[in-house]
């Protein structure tokens, strides 16, 4: 036990005080945040605050674990991107008012796995990989993570009855299922101004604006923007491997091993 608290102690030491400062003012916020969940009691925003508690210490404990190297930036991004897609996003609904939120947190997202997925490739693979494998590895590891997001969101949705994949209104739709011959020809029912909807106890609900759609869209532009983040990375990528990760700004974004 005394090792570990001196590993520790010379762990905190030697971090950088700037990301140290990052994590403590950030980690505050979402306490403050935390609490007044509770004082809501808002079961599902207790559980988003207390998992961003735990989330921002992931980092701080890789590195400490199995000797990874996390810049400053890298981690300052990490936390912003918990931050922002948690607490402000899911806790004090930023996704409704600010459509462009959700946007700039995939493509961020895509973006920062793909530089994990290289990193996996450099230190695992102990011989040199062509540099297009090497990339190919990194976008495809960030979509998969990508799509596995989306799969836990409907899982929630599905269980939990939470909104993660967020509803988007649609006036166009084409569906086979009004098909009263039984064939395969799509049916277009366009310029769709509202949409009734009869309960069982007899309660009719309208939704103005057209038809209500319940995920798909948001799930599909979730992943196209999440590919775009990845395929960004790609491209800066190509120049961090040129130079072998030197005086790149990329190297910020890809971890390292001791």
């Amino acid at each position: 036990m005394k090792k570990a608290k001196k590993s520790i102690k010379r762990y905190l030491s030697d971090a950088s005080k700037t990301a140290l400062a990052a994590f403590f003012i950030i980690w505050i916020l979402t306490f403050i945040a935390f609490i007044n969940t509770i004082i809501i009691g808002d079961w599902v925003k207790i559980g988003l605050s207390l998992s961003a508690l735990i989330i921002y210490f992931f980092p701080d404990l890789i590195s400490y674990k199995f000797g990874f190297n996390f810049s400053v930036t890298l981690k300052i991004t990490f936390y912003l991107f918990v931050f922002a897609a948690l607490i402000l996003g899911e806790v004090f609904a930023f996704y409704g008012p600010f459509p462009f939120w959700d946007i700039i947190l995939h493509f961020l997202s895509g973006f920062v796995i793909a530089g994990i997925g290289l990193s996996l490739v450099e230190i695992i693979n102990k011989e040199k990989c062509r540099k297009a494998l090497t990339l190919l590895f990194a976008f495809c590891f960030s979509i998969t993570l990508g799509i596995m997001w989306e799969c836990l969101e409907f899982t929630f949705d599905m269980t939990l009855r939470t909104d993660a994949q967020k509803d988007a209104h649609v006036t166009n739709i084409s569906t086979i299922t009004m098909q009263r011959d039984g064939g395969n020809q799509p049916v277009k029912v366009d310029n769709i101004v509202s949409t009734d909807i009869h309960l069982a106890s007899g309660e009719v609900v309208t939704v103005d604006e057209g038809y209500l759609d319940i995920g798909i869209m948001d799930t599909m532009k979730d992943i196209f923007v999440n590919t775009a983040g990845a395929a960004a990375f790609c491209c800066f990528g190509i120049v961090y491997l040129k130079k072998h990760g030197k005086n790149t700004f990329m190297e910020n974004f890809i971890p390292t091993k001791s």
